[in-house]
Parts: structure tokens; C-alpha cells; sequence
């Protein structure tokens, strides 16, 4: 059994590496994209305040004077670390353009809570070390702010998660979620485990041992995911996607656009692409297929949201498993790998699984 002085020490040890891998081992791309630049310094200061604030529970022995100190201790270094980590994801989420309202509600419920724990432990006249029934109420107060921080966070984490997927969704030419699952499931996560906060910091042993290793391996995953994806390709990708979404609300809102009249010219210019052959060409974009198309990507996007299509992705898949069709039925000495790559599939994987569910049988048996 791990004992309570073993978990502060690996949880303070665990949190300075994430801190000093965020400050000093980011390569020197990441410093060109100052949105994951500011992100990773607010996730390194986050998991430095809950590295500290373990720190000072080994010193002080806070669980040994009482569970009343103890919480003031975690909720005072917690609640601010935990807006650091939710926002440094919301910041990367929205390339850094979180604005001033989602700072102020975030961060107001975090003053609030913190000026609310020390204010009340400074005059209540009590000293720190003896147990005091008005501290104990000012935490179960600012465990409810910090839930309303947490909540309020994930609000517009998800808002922002649910328009990248659609703007990746609607830009690639296939489902290109690995490209930020990890943010999914950092939020939730996040989200779950700020729920039970005020439950589980007022208890002692095992179930306190439990909470906290779940909320190390939070961190830990979280802050190892935000650092991978800033240092990948995998940014650049989802912020090409969001950046043609955001290109098409701002400049042409849904109101305005003349649907009706350029459908003709796109449906004319699907024909041609189609006779061409493009859509066999591998890791398609929305941009791409546009250009070849000599249409707009706005105008080519509306066309596919009203289409039986949805999607450029249900589009390309459609017409490359009718080209399979055909090859698997002239060329029956062509090996699946063969064919999948012909008509532009990423992988064999992939195509037996689109075609056995757009079609209901394997390439094998429909051969």
C-alpha cells in the first residue's frame, strides 16, 4: 500500500519533469507558433503549483495537523493549477484566441475561491494548525467554485473540440480525429475528475491515495499529449482544416451565400473531376479537390453539406469503392493491398472496413 508521504513525493517528483520537459525540451519549431508557445508555459506553471503544493504537504505535514488544512492547502494551489491546464488546452484548441469573457468567468471563479480560503484562514482568529468550522464551510464553498471553474472550462473546451471536428471532419478525405483525439479525452477526463474534488479531498486514506494517482496520470497524460501534438505535424493539419472553416464563416455567412445559383457550376465541375480520375489520388483535401475542381472550397463545401455526400470524405470513399468494385471484378489476380492503393485508400485496413460497410461484404467475398 502506497503510503500518503510515498504519493506526495512521486506526485511532486511527476510534476516537476512534466514542468521542466514543457520549459526546456521543446524543440525549436513549437517557439514559430506562439498560440502552443503560451500554451505550454501556462501547462508547465499548472503542474509546477501542484508540484509545489505537494512539496509544502511533505514539509508541513498539513494531512498529519488535520483534513481542514490539508484541503486549504490543495484547493489554494489546485484551483489555480487546474485553470492553467484547462485553459492552456482551450488555448491550443483555439490558436490562441481566447477572449477576454472566457478569461474573466474562468479566472473569476478561481480569485474568488482563493481570496475566499486565505481570507477566511487569516481571520477567522483561529490558528492555522487548530481545526476551525468557518474554514471548513469556506471549502466546501470554494470546492463549488472550482467545480463551476472546471464546468465553465469544459463548456467552451467542448464547444471549441465539437468545431474542430467538424472543420476536420468536413476538410480531409477520411476521418482524421487522431489528429486531436487526445484533447477529447484530456477535457473529460479533466471534467470527471473536478467533480469529485469536493468529495474526495475531505477524506483520508485509500480513497485520497486513489484520487490523486488518477489525477497524476490526468496530468501526466494531458501534459505529455499537449507537448506531442505542438511538436507534430498533426497542429499544422488540424489548423489548415479550421482555418478554411473559419475563412468561410467570416467571410461569407450562411445567409448570404448564393447556394442555389452555383450549384449548377459545381455539379458541371464534379462531373469533369470525376471523368479525371482525381478522386483516386491519395490524402485528398477539401483545398485540393477545390483547386482541381476550379471551384471555391466555400462554394464546393456548401455544395457537399446540401449533397447526399455531407462531406468531402463521404464523397471520395463513395466513388473510390465503386472504382474497387469495378477492379475487384476486371482484375481478380490483383492482390486487396493492390487495389486499395489504386483507388486511393490509406491502407488496407481502412478499405476492408469501408467496404465492408458500405457495401456489407469483404473485398475477399465480393471478388
Amino acid at each position: 500500500m502506497i503510503t500518503l508521504g510515498e504519493m506526495q513525493i512521486s506526485g511532486m517528483l511527476t510534476m516537476m519533469m512534466l514542468s521542466v520537459m514543457l520549459m526546456a525540451c521543446v524543440p525549436n519549431r513549437s517557439t514559430r507558433r506562439s498560440s502552443f508557445a503560451r500554451a505550454r508555459w501556462m501547462m508547465a506553471a499548472g503542474t509546477g503549483l501542484i508540484a509545489l503544493q505537494f512539496l509544502l504537504q511533505y514539509i508541513f505535514g498539513f494531512r498529519q495537523m488535520g483534513v481542514t488544512q490539508a484541503v486549504c492547502c490543495n484547493l489554494v494551489f489546485f484551483t489555480p493549477a487546474s485553470l492553467l491546464c484547462g485553459m492552456s488546452i482551450l488555448y491550443v484548441q483555439q490558436q490562441g484566441r481566447v477572449n477576454q469573457r472566457q478569461w474573466l468567468m474562468s479566472s473569476g471563479f478561481c480569485a474568488l475561491a482563493i481570496i475566499l480560503l486565505i481570507g477566511v484562514a487569516l481571520l477567522d482568529g483561529i490558528p492555522f494548525r487548530e481545526e476551525s468550522s468557518l474554514l471548513r464551510m469556506s471549502e466546501y464553498m470554494a470546492s463549488v467554485l472550482y467545480v463551476l471553474m472546471q464546468s465553465y472550462i469544459f463548456k467552451q473546451q467542448y464547444i471549441t473540440y465539437k468545431q474542430l471536428e467538424q472543420a476536420v471532419d468536413e476538410y480531409f478525405d477520411r476521418s482524421r480525429r487522431d489528429l486531436f483525439g487526445w484533447m477529447g479525452w484530456s477535457m473529460r477526463t479533466m471534467a470527471v475528475l473536478a467533480f469529485f474534488v469536493p468529495v474526495v479531498i475531505f477524506m483520508q486514506g485509500a480513497p485520497l491515495v486513489g484520487f490523486s494517482i488518477a489525477y497524476f496520470f490526468a496530468i501526466a497524460y494531458s501534459t505529455i499529449s499537449l507537448y506531442s501534438y505542438g511538436i507534430s505535424e498533426d497542429i499544422t493539419r488540424v489548423e489548415e482544416a479550421e482555418g478554411s472553416e473559419e475563412l468561410r464563416v467570416k467571410r461569407f455567412p450562411l445567409s448570404r451565400l448564393p447556394v442555389a445559383f452555383e450549384e449548377p457550376r459545381v455539379h458541371s465541375s464534379l462531373e469533369k473531376w470525376i471523368a479525371s480520375g482525381h478522386y483516386r489520388e491519395h490524402n485528398l483535401t477539401l483545398g485540393i479537390v477545390a483547386q482541381q475542381m476550379g471551384v471555391s472550397q466555400r462554394q464546393l463545401q456548401e455544395w457537399l453539406r446540401q449533397s447526399e455526400y455531407g462531406k468531402l470524405a463521404g464523397l471520395v470513399t463513395t466513388l473510390r469503392i465503386e472504382e474497387a468494385k469495378r477492379v475487384l471484378k476486371e482484375h481478380p489476380d490483383w492482390s486487396t493491398e493492390s487495389v486499395a492503393d489504386y483507388c486511393g485508400f490509406s491502407s488496407r485496413e481502412y478499405f476492408h472496413r469501408m467496404f465492408r460497410q458500405m457495401t456489407g461484404s469483404t473485398p475477399a467475398h465480393y471478388q
